[in-house]
């Protein structure tokens, strides 16, 4: 009986210890899982507006925690949204709009995402090709 008292007492240790670093572990994935839904859903809204020939806007709502695409079709409804997962928030005060203009230029966009733990990721529109490019950032924010 002592041995398994002794058993149960190592593993609990053992869990104890990585229960920890298996959480950061998963803040990090979802922090890495939403800037790649966030720049995903970003190149699907620009290829939306130049395959329809509609004009479209980006809406970035850091209180909502969401990415939101209107377009005239759609009226006061998104047509489409991405809400970050839980423990993922995007950087900001103040809700963000872009027009997409079908044959334009894709605006220049940065969005800034942090998880739970502070780690940050940056997710940046190329105006000129409109490929995303997804970093992780370091330092503390402005």
């Amino acid at each position: 009986m002592i041995e398994m008292l002794i058993v149960v007492m190592i593993i609990a240790i053992i869990a104890g210890v990585s229960f920890p670093a298996l959480t950061s572990g998963l803040s990090s994935v979802r922090l890495s899982s939403a800037s790649g839904s966030a720049a995903s859903f970003l190149t699907s809204a620009m290829n939306r507006v130049e395959r329809r020939e509609l004009a479209a806007a980006i809406v970035i709502s850091p209180k909502e925690n969401q990415l939101a695409m209107y377009t005239a079709a759609s009226g006061e409804k998104a047509e489409k949204t991405l809400q970050m997962p839980q423990g993922v928030s995007i950087e900001g005060d103040e809700q963000r709009r872009y027009l997409l203009q079908p044959g334009g230029t894709f605006p220049r966009i940065t969005l800034m995402l942090r998880n739970d733990k502070g780690a940050r990721r940056s997710v940046k529109i190329d105006p000129a090709t409109g490929v995303p490019d997804v970093q992780r950032v370091t330092g503390e924010s402005k």
